[in-house]
């Protein structure tokens, strides 16, 4: 497997790995930043991306198991840097041929490789860490002992032996690449944003609570009320058998989020487990502290464009007035609440700007962004 090949594959695992990476590191940057920046999550997963090719470059190709039977550590460790520089050179000549040879030797490219594989980290840790060159280096060094200590672990002992070479040199010529980035790193700061900038502007995007944000707090809490209903349930279809028949009628998880979100908002004035996550709070119009009476009017309110159509469903479906009634009936029931929580949820996500919802308008509350320390941001 040759390098481009290599490259290839990291490319192909990296959207595994950034699909895994986007729900904390969404909810992380709101929480940090109060805004998810468009040109921050570029740097940031291109530099998980690097990483990642960075390590395959070193790991790959994996060997068969059975070839590294009996490779013992001592035999894949080189405690002398440049040796295979210092025999290219050894009893031969100095003229033009050797040297034009030299520059095509395996020995010089095996170097020059080694330098460049860290030449990203040092520009990745100047421009956007806004780390010194000091620590740059020790940051290289760092992530280039890491490499070989993989190397010389045989993957951590998933091998029976090492297949690959641990050598110091190249901690060295590691460290010096990532000093190298650090230095060049200058010029892409001429051109590129400024990270002070990119924090600033997502500061003042973070005061408006868009449909995005309102998304991923109500995610939280929709998957902290799906867990909360499938444990009353079961935990009550053991205590009192036959209780599942209250969970027939309709009961879903709509309605655990709604109480859910009732309570806690009542008890911290405003705020759920998905908002603190978000750095949002449930207010008045104006701004101020949403009063008892307009959380619990807008938890009702969502309960009933939501819920109540499916519960009416799962109710004349079984009643006496199911002969009389129109099958259009349930087709209408049954969109409007589908429709609701397809705009409350999916909608709001496309649209730019903050839209308050019909619940949110009726019971005179609105969502407003938790400031985020100076310091902390």
């Amino acid at each position: 497997m040759g390098y481009i090949d290599t490259i290839i594959t990291g490319l192909a695992v990296f959207p595994f790995l950034a699909a895994l990476f986007t729900l904390p590191y969404t909810l992380f940057q709101y929480h940090s930043h109060g805004s998810v920046s468009k040109y921050r999550t570029l740097v940031i997963y291109s530099f998980i991306l690097y990483l990642l090719i960075a390590y395959f470059l070193v790991t790959l190709p994996l060997p068969e198991r059975d070839t590294t039977i009996g490779n013992c550590w001592q035999d894949h460790l080189s405690l002398v840097p440049f040796q295979d520089i210092a025999a290219y050179w050894q009893d031969k000549p100095f003229g033009f041929a050797t040297i034009f040879g030299f520059f095509r030797s395996f020995a010089l490219w095996q170097v020059l490789f080694n330098i460049l594989l860290t030449v990203p980290f040092g520009v990745y840790l100047r421009y956007y860490f806004k780390q010194s060159l000091p620590r740059a280096g020790v940051l290289s060094f760092c992530l280039s002992l890491f490499f070989e200590l993989t190397q010389l672990s045989a993957l951590y002992g998933f091998y029976p032996g090492p297949y690959r070479l641990a050598a110091v040199e190249d901690l060295i010529t590691n460290t010096l690449g990532g000093v190298v980035g650090w230095q060049i790193a200058y010029l892409f700061m001429m051109v590129l944003p400024d990270r002070d900038a990119i924090d600033e502007r997502s500061r003042v995007k973070g005061r408006l609570v868009t449909g995005k944000r309102r998304f991923w707090a109500t995610f939280v809490d929709y998957l902290v009320s799906d867990a909360l209903l499938t444990f009353l349930a079961g935990g009550l279809a053991i205590v009192l058998p036959g209780s599942e028949r209250i969970f027939e009628s309709g009961i879903g998880t709509c309605t655990i989020f709604c109480i859910n979100g009732l309570i806690q908002a009542l008890a911290t004035r405003g705020t759920t487990l998905g908002h603190a996550i978000c750095r949002m709070r449930l207010a008045s119009e104006d701004g101020g502290a949403a009063t008892r009476g307009q959380i619990v009017k807008r938890y009702a309110l969502l309960w009933l464009f939501v819920e109540l159509p499916s519960m009416l469903v799962v109710w004349l479906n079984n009643s006496q007035f199911l002969e009389y009634l129109n099958g259009y009936v349930f087709v209408f029931l049954i969109v409007a609440s589908n429709a609701y929580m397809f705009y409350y949820l999916f909608i709001e996500v496309f649209r730019r700007g903050v839209h308050p919802m019909p619940h949110d308008t009726l019971s005179g509350t609105a969502y407003v962004a938790i400031e985020i320390p100076e310091k902390k941001a």
